[in-house]
């Protein structure tokens, strides 16, 4: 995640607009539909400041986008979760809005899809509803998107930089990033209400920088930060155990580590000077095969890409400017890629074949098939959810939706 620091005297200067937010029918703004790109096209937007991370529900036959914005960043003077309808995405509008102002408010939604959790690793200021004066992660109950609500929150000392929902259990693994150095905390969020410290789990050298689970839930990918990975046996997720480590050779931060579907291989970002500035094309992905052969798991590096030196849109891109992959996010069928990359906006990738070094399009192995940059934008996560679409939430531009066109 991007290294802004926000403390609680920053937050504080937000407006404490109460809990609940703009219904669907507020006036709605929307940044331009323009800038370059290709086999993406830029369709739709919906405005605002600070957009970090976002997930995705489906409810009674309608389909949710939950995005973050945190105070601080990309001049949010306030954080809030918006609930934006996407069941037609070409048409999405803002369906609800809870303005909890958490910092750095990665989002993430449990197992049954009743539970989001807003991460927080500043203090909380006035209009942080169940988070003032801490850090940790609340949770949210979202049973009703139109109406998400307070339910409770994990007060950790060492803070919440992200947490990661187990995909079939309510457990909740935490990430301290640049604390508590070694330590996963691991939560369980049974009650919403009351989230439950139930164990940790201590071998990295550093601190834990994100989590993703394999989708069966019984593996999880730890990039630590620095160069370390980390593959976990999560069959029992109380009680974790180490399959195998290695270390991101290429990596300056190793960041937002992924699975494959099938589990069989493992992506990692290099999100270089931390989000701050980094020229392009910037901080590569590294594919490694996963090889489970006994006696020991080994990860083996297989692939790199890194997009070609990219040609900043011409009204409102800031150059230089950060320029890495961040938040990605893998296809279902598991053979796409979507990755944010800051100011070069989002990158869509076939990984059917990951073997060989990738430079934009040119390469033997990963293959480009789309990207944009959108008029002054700076990606910070960028996924599918169904159908021919990609979305990203944007620091600088908020909700914007991409079909994919190739």
């Amino acid at each position: 995640m991007r290294a802004y620091k926000v403390g609680a005297s920053v937050v504080a200067v937000a407006v404490v607009l109460g809990a609940i937010g703009a219904p669907a029918g507020a006036r709605r703004r929307h940044a331009p539909l323009d800038g370059e790109g290709v086999g993406l096209e830029l369709i739709a937007n919906i405005e605002y400041a600070g957009g970090t991370d976002m997930e995705f529900i489906t409810t009674k036959g309608r389909d949710y986008a939950l995005t973050g914005a945190a105070p601080g960043v990309g001049g949010a003077e306030a954080g809030a979760m918006r609930i934006i309808d996407v069941t037609d995405p070409e048409k999405p509008f803002l369906a609800a809005t809870l303005e909890c102002s958490l910092y750095q408010m990665d989002i993430q939604v449990s197992h049954d899809q009743k539970t989001a959790i807003m991460a927080a690793d500043s203090a909380g200021g006035p209009d942080a509803c169940l988070g003032v004066g801490l850090r940790g992660f609340m949770t949210v109950d979202i049973s009703n998107p139109l109406k998400p609500k307070p339910a409770g929150f994990a007060d950790i000392a060492n803070g919440s930089h992200n947490t990661t929902a187990h995909p079939k259990k309510p457990f909740v693994y935490n990430s301290s990033s640049g604390e508590n150095p070694g330590v996963i905390d691991i939560w369980s969020i049974k009650n919403p209400k009351k989230p439950e410290l139930v164990g940790s789990y201590t071998n990295l050298p550093s601190a834990p920088h994100d989590i993703s689970f394999s989708d069966d839930g019984k593996m999880a990918v730890v990039a630590g930060g620095g160069k370390n990975i980390e593959i976990l046996d999560t069959t029992d997720p109380s009680a974790p155990t180490l399959l195998t480590k290695s270390v991101c050779a290429g990596c300056s931060l190793a960041h937002d580590g992924k699975f494959t579907p099938d589990g069989t291989h493992v992506i990692i970002g290099d999100e270089a000077a931390g989000g701050g500035t980094f020229p392009c094309p910037g901080g590569a992905l590294y594919f490694y095969e996963l090889n489970r052969t006994p006696p020991v798991p080994v990860l083996v590096p297989i692939g790199i890409y890194e997009p070609e030196e990219v040609v900043f849109a011409a009204e409102g891109q800031t150059a230089p400017a950060s320029c890495t992959s961040h938040v990605m996010d893998v296809s279902p069928d598991g053979t796409h890629l979507a990755v944010s990359w800051y100011s070069a906006g989002t990158r869509y990738l076939d990984i059917t074949n990951m073997t060989g070094v990738t430079i934009g399009a040119n390469g033997n192995g990963v293959k480009e098939v789309g990207w944009f940059i959108p008029e002054g934008g700076d990606s910070w996560s960028s996924k599918f959810y169904k159908g021919p679409y990609i979305y990203s939430n944007d620091i600088l531009r908020g909700f914007d939706v991409f079909k994919i066109s190739d």
